[in-house]
């Protein structure tokens, strides 16, 4: 399994089934309804990223206006958890926010349950309309069981041009894999 051709959705499939990722039937699903593009060619690093999402090994944290972040949170964290197959469960949501009549106000703290552990992160974003892109990276890389090898880790964005976070699902194999074969970098951890 060389990084010798092409990259395209195709390409994401054969390595992803490889490294053990997904299964033959999750890879062909993607790629018919990715039929009209499953061979172009992708070149930037970020762009292979965001198709692991279609794959269902990734969840985007979006960078662009969401409307209602506190609530977004939550449903952000239950796609991540969705990943997992069912070994970690996120529960009793809330976000307390800093300025609770101010419908406007990103600032307070997001709480939940993951496996019933309870945790919570502060969020310093001002406005309600965009995430707090480190609280949802730290929040998602909490969703870990002991037992799981499995952790999520953010792909390294490229460039000036910043744009979603994409949070990958994988062992530490996987993640070499995925670098080896498709140039994904991935951040440390920030917790």
């Amino acid at each position: 399994m060389a990084n010798t051709r092409s990259i395209t959705y195709a390409r994401i499939a054969e390595v992803l089934t490889e490294l053990g990722m997904i299964t033959k039937e999750q890879a062909q699903g993607v790629l018919g309804q990715a039929a009209a593009y499953a061979t172009e060619p992708m070149e930037r690093r970020h762009e292979i990223a965001d198709a692991l999402e279609s794959f269902g090994v990734a969840v985007s944290i979006h960078s662009d206006d969401v409307d209602f972040a506190d609530e977004h949170y939550e449903w952000l964290l239950n796609e991540a958890a969705a990943l997992t197959g069912g070994s970690v469960t996120v529960s009793d949501y809330r976000f307390d926010k800093e300025n609770p009549d101010d419908e406007d106000c990103g600032l307070g703290t997001m709480h939940f349950e993951c496996n019933g552990r309870p945790l919570s992160f502060g969020v310093e974003q001002e406005s309600n309309d965009y995430l707090d892109m480190g609280a949802a990276q730290q929040a998602i890389e909490s969703l870990t069981t002991h037992d799981e090898p499995r952790q999520f880790r953010c792909v390294e964005q490229e460039g000036s041009d910043l744009g979603d976070d994409v949070m990958v699902l994988a062992t530490a194999e996987q993640r070499d894999g995925l670098l080896r074969h498709l140039g994904i970098v991935f951040e440390s951890p920030l917790r």
